[in-house]
């Protein structure tokens, strides 16, 4: 059998590591070449990853996995689909989910789906002035994949009305839209799952830590660390939140399902439990990253039966180890303001974590930064604090111009 992967982050690496683990032979489609991914597959293709027309070389593939959004946006599992290749990815249609804030909550409200918060579509100043009047503390959320970058609130990133009102105009003027949604305030969690177009089978809880810092300091990065419980729950989520949002993802891909299409792939939902209630946030048609990795590493039934049963509509039941994980990035010195580049990386001998690769590349066998998260560790164990232990092991095994959080999954036993 041969599978593709397509991406070259670490969370494709983790896709390609799950893999691994079976006897099949492994393509990648990367943009960069990723050392990791690169030393798992037979046949390495660095290409635009977002040209649907340069897979054609993939016909002879039994079974595709699509890791980042992009591809997806743009109709990569279309056209794989079109060439009969089984594909782990949403088509472009489903996968507007994510790539459009404006019709994920339009999918809610149309379908009278209890979740959203109080939001506008604005498509112009007025509009934005309107609903300002009514919520001067909002979100604003581009129409367009931004890479993580684009979502402003006030108050952190926007310090004025004013500030607020010339970054909604000039979303409108590059997307023709921008989205305002009240600001919220309370417990932030995802949840995810693999969809076969009318189920859903759900992974462990997995919780990650997006500032810089210790002690939940500085800027948001893409994910510092995270971790999950044994029991795959979440000590301080009570089980009818977490049901809640299970819910309001279920209902989500029913709804789709009558009017889109079958949402076929992975599906993450962020969501935020407040005083009053528990909101959507947003959906992502992918793998977190790195949830990836806590969840990938614990997944006990091979993935391309997984996957095969997503294409066919016939998910298989699930199980996971009951194991704790704990992930540690390590990041390059001065990460996210003023990251330092082209920096060596030596990963040292007697690592027991688990080696993920992420935004890295090799220099004639040295293994060098770029200006994002360089490598994740993740330790296993019968508790956190075991897996906290092994991980927290082994990130001095890793040396050069780089640095990590020092309190990922603190406290927890």
């Amino acid at each position: 059998m041969k599978v593709l992967v397509v991406g070259n982050g670490a969370r494709e690496h983790a896709i390609a590591k799950k893999l691994a683990e079976e006897p099949i032979v492994m393509a990648s489609a990367m943009a960069k070449l990723n050392p990791g991914i690169a030393s798992l597959c037979k046949q390495n293709e660095i290409m635009d990853i977002n040209k649907p027309e340069n897979y054609e070389k993939f016909r002879d593939v039994d079974i595709a996995f699509v890791g980042p959004e992009a591809p997806l946006a743009v109709g990569v599992a279309n056209k794989l689909e079109e060439m009969g290749v089984p594909t782990v990815g949403a088509v472009k249609e489903t996968a507007k989910l994510e790539w459009s804030k404006a019709y994920a909550r339009s999918v809610l409200t149309k379908n009278n789906i209890v979740g959203n918060p109080e939001y506008k579509i604005c498509r112009n100043l007025i509009e934005v002035k309107e609903f300002l009047d009514k919520q001067p503390d909002v979100a604003v959320k581009p129409d367009v994949l931004t890479g993580g970058k684009g979502v402003m609130v006030t108050g952190q990133h926007l310090k004025t009305r004013a500030e607020t009102e010339a970054y909604a105009a000039e979303r409108i003027k590059s997307d023709g839209l921008v989205v305002l949604e009240e600001k919220l305030i309370g417990r932030e969690f995802t949840l995810q799952a693999f969809s076969d177009g009318s189920r859903l089978k759900f992974m462990p809880l997995v919780r990650d830590f997006k500032r810089a810092y210790d002690n939940d300091e500085g800027p948001n990065t893409g994910s510092m660390g995270s971790f999950s419980c044994s029991d795959h729950n979440m000590p301080d989520l009570a089980d009818a939140v977490v049901e809640k949002g299970k819910r309001i993802m279920q209902e989500t891909i029913d709804a789709m399902r009558k009017t889109d299409g079958e949402y076929k792939g992975v599906l993450y939902g962020g969501f935020m439990t407040t005083k009053d209630d528990t909101y959507l946030i947003e959906y992502n048609c992918r793998f977190g990253d790195p949830e990836a990795m806590n969840v990938l590493s614990l997944l006990e039934k091979p993935l391309t039966e997984v996957g095969f049963g997503i294409s066919e509509g016939k998910l298989p039941n699930l199980s996971f180890q009951k194991k704790a994980t704990v992930c540690v990035y390590i990041v390059p010195d001065g990460y996210p303001d003023a990251p330092v580049k082209d920096q060596p990386l030596t990963v040292g001998e007697g690592i027991k974590s688990d080696i993920y690769y992420a935004s890295v590349y090799d220099d004639n066998g040295v293994i060098k930064t770029t200006t994002s998260r360089a490598i994740a560790l993740l330790g296993k164990g019968d508790s956190v604090s075991e897996a906290r232990s092994m991980v927290y092991g082994d990130v001095d095994r890793v040396s050069g111009r780089v640095r990590y959080r020092s309190d990922i999954a603190a406290g927890i036993q």
